[in-house]
């Protein structure tokens, strides 16, 4: 039988009084799965270390992109063990590497777990999302403030209680740039589901009410594991379709506006992680 919502989080605030998440040993870590593919591939543990600062993003358009403005390099042992491509490149002058997620909460957590585990300590995802308000069309920028946790994943690194938040000093860095350069962009909380299809009616309604901007499914589990493991994280979206109340209307990334506005985002987080 499933517990109610209210139970459920009840059961959750229970169980991190009697132990918090944080004693609460994991029996194997990222840590551990590096060092095994390290010796599996019969390479140092150090030659497999990522700069400290990483964009993530999740499709292969706006890795592309990505990939070409830092000049990076392709990680081969990554692409074997994870199927998810990663590459290191500069940018400034500054070492950063970018890598490809997979979609969903529970796949960008882990290979973020990776990522940390291999250095990466100041990171910015940059994704695209349904945009949810009415003044937001297709190639709109939104920059997360928070993330409302409508995922499985989060809850197994913070309380359900607890708000999860953007890096103030990394949002608030973008938000200068894209000022400076007099870009449009929009700021607020994003709402996380993992559940793509059933992005009901009644939800649509419930997270617009409570100002959220866009809609996708990795953000705030992004901000939980970064939290969790000391560092520090930050998102920024463009806006690829809509949802209202009666339709969803998709768009391409052919579209004129989101594919000039992607690329525009991630050379403006670029800069921010150089200067980070």
């Amino acid at each position: 039988m499933r517990l109610s919502e209210k139970a459920y989080k009840s059961s959750h605030r229970k169980a991190s009084h009697d132990v918090t998440m944080s004693e609460d040993k994991a029996i194997f870590s990222a840590s551990d799965v590096i060092h095994f593919v390290a010796k599996d591939e019969n390479i140092t543990f150090e030659s497999m270390k990522l700069p400290e600062r990483l964009l993530v993003t999740y499709h292969r358009h706006t890795y592309r992109i990505a990939k070409k403005l830092v000049s990076g390099n392709s990680i081969d042992w990554w692409l074997k063990w994870t199927d998810q491509p990663f590459c290191v490149g500069q940018f400034s002058g500054v070492r950063i590497a970018v890598g490809h997620l997979m979609v969903g909460a529970p796949a960008a957590a882990m290979t973020l777990e990776l990522a940390i585990a291999c250095g990466a300590r100041v990171i910015f995802e940059v994704g695209l999302s349904g945009g949810l308000q009415p003044f937001l069309q297709p190639g709109s920028i939104v920059i997360a403030t928070t993330a409302m946790r409508d995922e499985g994943t989060s809850f197994h690194y913070l309380p359900p209680e607890v708000s999860v938040e953007s890096s103030i000093a990394l949002r608030d860095s973008l938000i200068k740039h894209l000022k400076q350069r007099k870009i449009k962009y929009s700021v607020g909380p994003v709402w996380s589901t993992d559940g793509v299809y059933r992005e009901t009616r009644n939800k649509l309604q419930r997270f617009k009410s409570r100002g959220c901007l866009a809609v996708n499914m990795e953000t705030s589990a992004i901000f939980a594991v970064a939290e969790f493991r000391g560092a520090e994280a930050a998102s920024a979206q463009v806006i690829s379709d809509i949802l209202t109340e009666t339709e969803w209307r998709p768009h391409s990334f052919t579209h004129k506006s989101i594919r000039e506005n992607a690329k525009i985002l991630l050379h403006s987080v670029l800069l921010v992680l150089s200067k980070s």
